[in-house]
């Protein structure tokens, strides 16, 4: 499975952010490989984000292409700070997987990644991270994200509410995560920022629990 982060810093000052993501859900589930989507919103600078899931690279690059022309070649008129396409290489469904989220924390590291960095970064994901983030009531969904352009990662916990978020961090730190890894390999996110989830658009199945 991929993923397409696209992030805007703004939307038309007229325009209806609920119709509008009705109007793009309908869009996206008419398009090959469409596995669903995330409508996010930081508080602190405003900044929107749409992160929607695919079958395959080639369906998520894509995607803008279909969209432009379902809007007969003339979408609404944003202006694009981030898109990228990542590789999903952990989906894990949380407790309280059938519940819908509310708030996404988003952890960023930057890299780039030697291909030893990345293989220590997915041990202590899967050895230390998950298990975690599977213990805490309230989260809805965890997504490793690895961009093989930049060699960057991009981890979600997705929740119902800040309680699991707050407890995240301390809960991963208990395990000793970077114990018995080279050192020089380990990197802290370089950022962690809070999303509000202001709707989603993800059937989450036994099936689609993992890539």
């Amino acid at each position: 499975m991929f993923a397409r982060l696209q992030t805007v810093r703004s939307l038309p000052p007229t325009d209806d952010p609920d119709a509008r993501r009705r109007e793009l859900t309908d869009i996206l589930r008419r398009q090959a490989g469409y596995s669903g989507a995330y409508f996010m919103v930081s508080g602190p600078t405003a900044v929107r984000a749409l992160l929607t899931l695919w079958a395959t690279e080639e369906d998520a690059r894509a995607a803008s292409d279909r969209t432009r022309a379902a809007y007969d070649g003339t979408p609404p008129p944003v202006t694009i700070d981030e898109d990228v396409v990542y590789e999903v290489v952990e989906d894990e469904a949380g407790p309280d997987a059938g519940a819908d989220a509310t708030i996404a924390a988003v952890a960023a590291f930057d890299g780039p990644f030697s291909d030893a960095g990345r293989a220590a970064m997915d041990r202590i994901h899967r050895r230390h991270v998950i298990p975690a983030l599977r213990a805490l009531p309230g989260t809805v969904r965890g997504l490793f994200l690895w961009d093989h352009l930049s060699r960057s990662m991009r981890g979600l916990h997705l929740a119902t509410d800040a309680r699991p978020l707050d407890a995240a961090r301390a809960a991963v730190e208990a395990t000793d995560p970077a114990a018995g890894e080279d050192p020089a390999l380990v990197s802290p996110p370089d950022r962690v920022e809070r999303w509000a989830v202001g709707g989603a658009d993800v059937p989450l199945t036994d099936a689609s629990a993992r890539p």
